[in-house]
């Protein structure tokens, strides 16, 4: 199956770019998706062609993220391909693009998106025997950050699950169906409370494009993998200073 690659960094920070491309060199052909910097965004512009509501609390930052996503999914919805879309703090394992591609092959053909991976400081929500049980994983942020050099040399064998919830797109592929159904879901961008039954039922206002996502991959052909394809040293406190428009 033919898949665009795309990784989602700021022009504003070339290094991180660099740090993509020479982490991630055995997987080629990653075209660059430059990001839409919230720090330069006029939200006034953004909420008449559609993106955002008037009443969204998202920072700049997380508008400009989440609008830069949507671009990418209208660009697959566009020209009937599936896409690889990563951010650039994302480091993909050796044979990526061999096992992706197996368990793309192996999802229905209605499939929407999967998750490669998802940040390590919080819950991944799947299914592990659909209609029987779920299952609720949590990870180490600390020893994902420590190992992750050794996680792009390795060879990893994965099995794709039906995904209810987590946090984080560091690296997921989308099909041009999921693709519209995402934009149609997820705009315009809004503040919605968000419950969590993985989370003891916790309720969460919406402050991202991947709390969005939370509300509708129980209804979407959504999945993750595990083990993951896909790790990422964010920091969550970099995240947060990232999404602020602010220079990490």
């Amino acid at each position: 199956m033919p898949m665009q690659k795309y990784v989602i960094s700021l022009a504003r920070t070339p290094e991180r770019l660099e740090r993509f491309r020479r982490v991630n060199a055995h997987v080629p052909d990653i075209l660059h998706a430059p990001g839409i910097d919230g720090s330069t965004l006029d939200l006034t512009q953004a909420a008449e062609q559609g993106f955002v509501d008037h009443h969204c609390q998202f920072t700049k930052g997380a508008i400009g993220s989440g609008m830069t996503h949507v671009s990418l999914w209208g660009a697959t919805a566009k020209y009937g391909h599936p896409s690889h879309i990563f951010e650039d703090d994302a480091f993909l394992c050796h044979n990526f693009e061999e096992e992706s591609d197996r368990v793309i092959r192996s999802l229905p053909e209605d499939w929407d998106i999967i998750l490669w991976g998802n940040n390590s400081d919080t819950i991944l929500h799947y299914d592990l025997l659909p209609g029987i049980t779920d299952c609720v994983a949590r990870f180490s942020e600390e020893k994902v950050r420590r190992a992750i050099e050794t996680f792009r040399h390795m060879d990893v064998a994965t099995l794709p699950f039906r995904l209810r919830q987590t946090f984080g797109i560091c690296g997921y592929s989308v099909s041009p169906k999921g693709a519209v159904e995402l934009i149609k879901r997820c705009l315009p961008f809004t503040s919605p409370l968000v419950t969590y039954p993985s989370m003891g039922g916790k309720v969460l206002q919406a402050s991202s494009v991947d709390h969005l996502m939370n509300q509708h991959y129980a209804d979407l052909k959504a999945y993750t993998c595990m083990p993951p394809l896909v790790l990422t040293d964010n920091v969550q406190a970099r995240s947060l200073n990232l999404a602020s428009g602010a220079s990490s």
